[in-house]
């Protein structure tokens, strides 16, 4: 678990100390922090690489990124339902985001050549955002609303939709704005 914090140094300091005692509580073993910049952008670094250590350590598969966003409050049941849906279903992947706003990213790893295998990953994905939505959040934080995403639409935001069509209409009527993204242009003569 990477954390951030900002400010004075007296506030660090504090906010230091009272982040040992709530992980303390948790069962957590150890915690370190860098106030070097250096040191803190190795650190931002291994996180960022992530996605390739699951790449590598999985040849012959490709990665399926998918992501949903749920208020903080719900946040950690729905990292808790993920991981046991992930081993449920039997799949390879990692949870990872940044998790402060309530997006928390899947990174599954699939091989495409195996149709059970995909259906799974298909599955779990439906899974989680249908998670998320019933606890008033959303099919996701920030990837994929114009295309992977975009079947969700209608479930997340009902009635909403129409609304935001006919804007989308007024206000891009020959559709070259993001053609197909988030709202399905109609087909001319609809």
């Amino acid at each position: 678990l990477f954390l951030e914090f900002h400010g004075n140094e007296a506030g660090l300091a504090q906010d230091v100390e009272f982040t040992k005692e709530i992980v303390a509580d948790h069962g957590c073993e150890s915690i370190d922090f860098e106030t070097d910049q250096g040191a803190r952008n190795r650190l931002w670094d291994a996180r960022h690489n992530l996605a390739y250590a699951y790449i590598h350590g999985n040849k012959g598969k490709k990665m399926m990124v998918t992501d949903v966003c749920v208020p903080i409050s719900e946040l950690s049941g729905a990292i808790r339902d993920a991981r046991q849906r992930l081993d449920t279903l039997g799949l390879t992947g990692g949870i990872l985001g940044h998790v402060g706003d309530g997006n928390y990213h899947v990174l599954l790893m699939i091989d495409m050549e195996d149709p059970e295998e995909v259906e799974k990953a298909a599955q779990f994905n439906e899974e989680i955002v249908e998670y998320a939505l019933e606890r008033r959040g959303t099919c996701t934080g920030e990837h994929g609303v114009g295309v992977g995403k975009q079947k969700y639409q209608e479930m997340e935001h009902g009635g909403s939709l129409r609304v935001m069509e006919r804007i989308k209409e007024a206000l891009d009527p020959k559709g070259i704005f993001n053609p197909n993204k988030l709202i399905k242009q109609k087909e001319a003569g609809q």
